[in-house]
């Protein structure tokens, strides 16, 4: 047995309750200012919830909370950022209908598939129809024996890669071995020969979506972006990767939990309908001006903004987009990636330095990060005029009795602690009035930011406006 030296914990990692009202779940009538420490922060694993780690995932069981207190059977809810589509998931077993919104490509389809009811027997088959036609590939690779951290030779992969369709991901060896590569392209050559609809037909690529970042080079924890760490490139050279096997069992989960979605939604019947929408949050009014809902006013919105400066979504799904060929080439990724609200760089020339908030706090606090980097103080500074566009469009095409329910972070730019929340709640008061608000706190979520290593715990604020 090798002893490990266990390095003393670090103040900023320590998990502690106190200061939070400690309960199971929200009450339905929470406190005003309170901040309540979660038991069970991530709920249970139902549904499609687990189809895709999706990085910063909306908590099921605040949107349980919210859509318990404020959605009703019949009508329709939005998510002007979806993201993998939890409020939708939990609007529709609820009976309660739903918009999404998301510029992220990937997310839109992770949602799509969430969201659509599939009978889980029927995909059962078909995967084993691509079980039986993978059983030859996946003979070979056993038969290769290969040995932990080895590879197969360039030339071999080569002569394996004729027929297959490779993504025209730059310097592709550096994230995935040879192997990889070929059982992958394999995967998706084998779902193009069955004869399924094309709902299925995503289904099953964003079951290969959900293993490529396990089955890559690249660390699979960092939620900020995506890079072969030295500590991965170290576990690399003693691991053994399954590509059938990994994409076999995760294909399996998926229709397990969409045998839960089949079987709650069948219970509906065809009364509530879900649409997502991949498109420019900042074009909501626009994109939104063929839905019926618009008409007479969405009655709910629940949703968790992107946090400012933290996940680079482009660059996290950056693999699994140039897999599922949902971007084409190197210049379509970088101009989807000027595209995100929340980025990490905003260029000179997409954005409007005369832009005046008129709120003491928040220029102050732009003006601290603008003294240390200037270049880090526009993206902040875009950040939040982004986010007042998004609330005055909200404001359009919401039902005056309607209710907004916010979950958002707090940040820190160069040392400069950002109270988001806050200045959230201020550049919407034009709009909105602030009825209630409270926090949560959650262990070990999934987002790197603000954290040591992602452990200890994250509090987020939940705002509730009403339009004025």
């Amino acid at each position: 047995m090798v002893e490990v030296e266990l390095k003393p914990i670090q103040k900023g990692r320590e998990i502690s309750s106190e200061g939070y009202k400690r309960v199971e779940k929200l009450p339905r009538f929470v406190e005003d200012g309170i901040s309540y420490w979660l038991d069970s922060p991530n709920g249970r694993h139902e549904y499609t919830h687990q189809l895709f780690r999706f990085p910063a995932k909306f908590h099921p069981p605040i949107v349980r909370w919210a859509l318990g207190n404020f959605g009703r059977k019949g009508s329709v809810v939005l998510d002007p950022f979806t993201g993998s589509g939890t409020v939708q998931v939990e609007s529709l077993v609820r009976g309660i209908s739903s918009v999404g919104f998301d510029i992220d490509p990937l997310a839109c389809l992770i949602a799509r598939v969430k969201t659509t009811p599939m009978k889980p027997d029927r995909l059962t088959d078909v995967l084993n129809q691509l079980l039986t036609l993978l059983e030859p590939y996946k003979q070979i690779r056993a038969n290769q024996e290969l040995i932990p951290g080895s590879d197969i030779t360039e030339e071999q992969y080569l002569t394996e890669a004729v027929g297959l369709t490779i993504p025209p991901l730059s310097n592709i060896t550096h994230w995935f071995r040879y192997y990889v590569i070929i059982d992958l392209a394999r995967i998706l050559w084998a779902i193009s020969q069955v004869e399924i609809s094309e709902l299925e037909n995503q289904f099953f690529k964003v079951c290969v979506a959900a293993i490529i970042r396990r089955v890559s080079n690249a660390d699979p924890d960092p939620v900020s972006g995506l890079e072969v760490t030295s500590v991965q490139a170290r576990k690399n050279a003693t691991r053994t990767i399954r590509v059938f096997n990994d994409f076999t069992n995760k294909t399996r989960q998926a229709i397990q939990g969409m045998s839960q979605l089949w079987e709650t939604s069948t219970q509906n019947g065809d009364k509530v309908s879900v649409r997502v929408i991949h498109g420019n949050v900042l074009r909501l009014s626009e994109l939104l001006s063929d839905t019926s809902s618009v008409q007479a006013g969405f009655p709910l919105v629940v949703t968790s903004p992107p946090y400012c400066r933290s996940v680079e979504y482009s660059r996290r799904h950056r693999l699994e987009m140039y897999w599922l060929g949902l971007v084409e080439n190197q210049v379509e990724h970088i101009n989807l990636t000027h595209t995100y609200i929340g980025r990490r760089l905003v260029r000179a020339s997409d954005w409007n330095e005369e832009v005046e908030f008129g709120i003491k706090a928040l220029d102050n606090t732009l003006d601290q990060i603008a003294t240390q980097d200037i270049h880090k103080a526009r993206t902040v500074k875009n950040y939040f005029h982004s986010m007042k566009n998004v609330f005055d469009q909200l404001n359009t095409v919401m039902k005056r009795t309607g209710t907004i329910v916010c979950v958002i972070g707090n940040s820190v730019c160069c040392k400069v602690s950002i109270p988001t929340a806050d200045f959230i709640a201020e550049l919407t008061s034009d709009h909105f009035v602030l009825k209630n608000r409270f926090s949560y706190a959650i262990r070990n979520h999934y987002m790197q930011y603000g954290l040591w290593n992602g452990d200890g715990i994250k509090q987020e604020h939940v705002l509730v406006m009403k339009p004025k």
